[in-house]
C-alpha cells in the first residue's frame, strides 16, 4: 500500500529522468583500519530510514536486495523506495528524495543530520539529475569539521561552492587514489566531482561491496519531500 495523501501523481505514473543519489555514513574505525565488514544489520537500517528528514514513516519493509543492484526508478511509487545498508562503521543510503534542482539543498541537510548523529563520522555523498544537462551536487564532510559542498549544472556556471577540494583531499589523504588525469584546477562546472568522491570513499572503505546485501523499504514522504519528488523527477 502506498501513502498518496500528498501526491498530484498517481502511482503508476511514469518518471520522466534518471539518475544516483546516495549518502555514505563511515564511522571510526572505518574499514580501512579493520580490513573487515560485518554482515548486514537490518533493525539498524529500520531505525536509519526511519530518521531520514525526507521519510515520514516507513509503510513495509520489502525483501533484501544486493548492493550492486540497481534501483528501479520507473514509476511514481519507485520514489518512494528507500535502501539502507548497516555493516558495522558503515551506513549507506540510497533515497532519491536527497535530490532536488530548487533554491534548497536536502542532501546536505539529510548529510549535515547524519553528522551531528555520528559526530565521529566521515559523510560523503552526492546526487546527479539527467536533464538536458546534467545537474549534480556533492558534499563530504570530515569529522574534524573540513567541508565541501558543490551543486551546479555541468558545464555552466556559476557553481555553488563551499569549501575547497585540496582541503578535502588533506583532510582524508586521499591524494593517492585519485585518478592521474584529475584537474585540481579545473573550473568546478567541469571539474570531476565524482572521481573526488570515489576517491574519497576508496580510501577510506577498500572493501569489495559484492555479495553483501540491504534493506529496502517503502516509506511514506513528508510533504516537503513529495514537492522536491515530483518537481525533479517528474515535471517536464
Amino acid at each position: 500500500m502506498t501513502d498518496d495523501t500528498h501526491w498530484d501523481s498517481p502511482p503508476d505514473a511514469s518518471v520522466l529522468r534518471d539518475g544516483t543519489y546516495s549518502l555514505t555514513v563511515i564511522d571510526a574505525p572505518s574499514p580501512s583500519e579493520v580490513q573487515a565488514l560485518p554482515a548486514h544489520d537490518p533493525a539498524r537500517a529500520r531505525e536509519v530510514v526511519a530518521s531520514l528528514i525526507t521519510v515520514a514513516g516507513v509503510t513495509a519493509e520489502l525483501a533484501p536486495q544486493p548492493a550492486t543492484e540497481l534501483v528501479p526508478q520507473d514509476t511514481r511509487a519507485d520514489l518512494e523506495l528507500v535502501r539502507v545498508g548497516c555493516w558495522g562503521p558503515v551506513t549507506e543510503i540510497t533515497d532519491a528524495a536527497l535530490a532536488f534542482r530548487g533554491g534548497c539543498f536536502p542532501l546536505d541537510d539529510q548529510a549535515a543530520a547524519l553528522a551531528r548523529r555520528h559526530p565521529g563520522a566521515a559523510v560523503i555523498g552526492s546526487v546527479r539529475v539527467n536533464f538536458p544537462i546534467r545537474y549534480g551536487a556533492w558534499v563530504f564532510l570530515h569529522p574534524d569539521g573540513t567541508r565541501l559542498w558543490a551543486e551546479g549544472w555541468s558545464g555552466e556556471g556559476p557553481w555553488n561552492v563551499q569549501g575547497s577540494v585540496d582541503g578535502i583531499l588533506d583532510a582524508f589523504r586521499a591524494r593517492t587514489a585519485l585518478d592521474a588525469d584529475f584537474d585540481l584546477d579545473a573550473e568546478p562546472q567541469t571539474m570531476d566531482f565524482s572521481e573526488l568522491e570515489d576517491a574519497v570513499l576508496r580510501t577510506l572503505m577498500p572493501v569489495d561491496r559484492r555479495e553483501r546485501v540491504l534493506s529496502v523499504f517503502r516509506v511514506a514522504r513528508t510533504p516537503e519531500a513529495v514537492d522536491h519528488l515530483e518537481e525533479t523527477w517528474m515535471e517536464e
